[in-house]
């Protein structure tokens, strides 16, 4: 089987150093030999800018990575390749969902959530998957014992307490849209992706991925795709870099920063070493 690795930002803020570092892993993940996939990840419109979708294509510039599949520049990615064109593909999969007992809708916001709660402590439990202003989650509950996620560096892999860090998670926004998690299990298959470099702190998101995986009928995630999950990167203040935060975007990633040493580090995650 052909390798294909991802290179997937969100066009939410300016990419940083660990960003420029995760699309150089994923390029050495795909080879010489391999395919590099650039999807851009626009299904969050709200925070999604001109400028930010142009930046993704800067940092690959600036890394010198020129992905085998995927747009080519900003007009390219509007003509035919953001994920509303997917539309279809994302509504299937839903519809597909429809009727399991694991999928139910709920009106509750994130923060209603907190702590934990799951289908059975809501009072609106078992309204209609078609009422309005719901959005359809999966009970989590289930998965109490966590996910084994086996990591191509790491023998041990990881155990992602999946009802903690994403307790029933959303599958379909009260929009009607699909979510991040559905879209993008949706994308891996669609597109045969078999390689993801990712960091850390999406381990449970590569978790609530694999249930999805296997609601939908797909091959088990982690047979399909093999994982490395990196560190993250920290700024000087010790917390992670965020686009949110305001890190600075190539060529102005950081003093004494070059191409060379962000490659130098993804080297050192496919190695094992932080």
């Amino acid at each position: 089987m052909p390798v294909v690795a991802r290179i997937a930002p969100t066009p939410s803020g300016y990419l940083h150093l660990g960003n420029a570092a995760n699309f150089a892993l994923n390029a050495l993940l795909a080879g010489a030999e391999g395919e590099l996939l650039l999807r851009i990840d626009d299904l969050d419109r709200a925070r999604f800018r001109p400028e930010y979708l142009a930046d993704v294509f800067r940092l690959l510039d600036w890394l010198g990575l020129r992905p085998t599949q995927g747009p080519e520049d900003p007009a390219d990615f509007h003509a035919h390749w953001r994920q509303e064109l997917r539309m279809p593909q994302y509504l299937d999969a839903l519809e597909h969902l429809r009727g399991h007992p694991a999928v139910f809708a709920c009106p509750c916001s994130r923060s209603d959530l907190a702590g934990g709660q799951h289908r059975y402590g809501c009072p609106t439990a078992g309204i209609d998957l078609d009422a309005a202003d719901v959005s359809w989650r999966v009970a989590t509950d289930a998965f109490s014992a966590g996910i084994y996620l086996p990591d191509l560096v790491d023998p041990a892999g990881f155990r992602v307490a999946v009802h903690e860090e994403v307790p029933d998670f959303v599958i379909r926004k009260k929009d009607g849209t699909p979510s991040y998690q559905l879209a993008c299990t949706v994308d891996d298959v669609l597109f045969g992706v078999t390689h993801v470099g990712r960091g850390q702190d999406l381990l449970p998101s590569t978790a609530a991925q694999a249930i999805l995986s296997d609601l939908l009928g797909y091959a088990p995630l982690v047979e399909r795709i093999t994982f490395l999950h990196h560190p993250l990167l920290l700024a000087g203040d010790g917390e992670k870099l965020s686009k949110s935060a305001g890190a600075q975007s190539a060529p102005g990633l950081g003093e004494g920063i070059d191409r060379e040493a962000v490659f130098a580090l993804a080297r050192g995650w496919m190695a094992g070493g932080e």
